[in-house]
């Protein structure tokens, strides 16, 4: 293999690592989001049994059991507001880190296709001083008497 081809290869496996740290990036920031998109489910349930058990003691006319359930409601309430905030600031950043990991894709598919070609030229130069040295030989064999 060639300078140039050994150099090709290096900036290949770069490639590749800057590939792979943008997916990871990438991979990271939906988690984050995934993250709290589930933490604010689960704001919502809390807020759902808060407001059962609420009916349940007024029911019951457990005024200290009612008061604890609407707090826990509100409580659940603030949390989930704070946590859409926190979504909007996750999800604004899927974004610039697919648009990274698609550019260090791309870019570690050209590169690619830069070694592929230049490996498949150096085959074929190999092959034509092999054909060449092949036809010499066979030329010089027939013109011995």
């Amino acid at each position: 293999m060639s300078a140039r081809c050994n150099r090709l290869a290096r900036l290949l496996a770069i490639r590749r690592l800057s590939e792979d740290r943008d997916r990871r990036g990438l991979q990271s920031a939906m988690a984050a989001v995934a993250e709290v998109d589930r933490e604010m489910a689960r704001q919502v349930d809390a807020r759902g049994t808060a407001r059962s058990a609420a009916r349940a003691a007024m029911a019951r006319g457990d005024r200290d059991e009612w008061l604890m359930a609407e707090a826990q409601d509100e409580v659940a309430g603030w949390n989930r507001q704070r946590l859409a905030g926190l979504l909007q600031v996750r999800a604004a950043e899927v974004p610039p880190a697919r648009e990274r990991f698609l550019a260090s894709q791309l870019e570690h598919e050209q590169v690619k296709q830069l070694v592929d070609d230049r490996r498949r030229v150096e085959r074929e130069e190999e092959n034509r001083r092999a054909q060449a040295a092949a036809d010499d030989w066979f030329l010089a064999k027939r013109e011995k008497p």
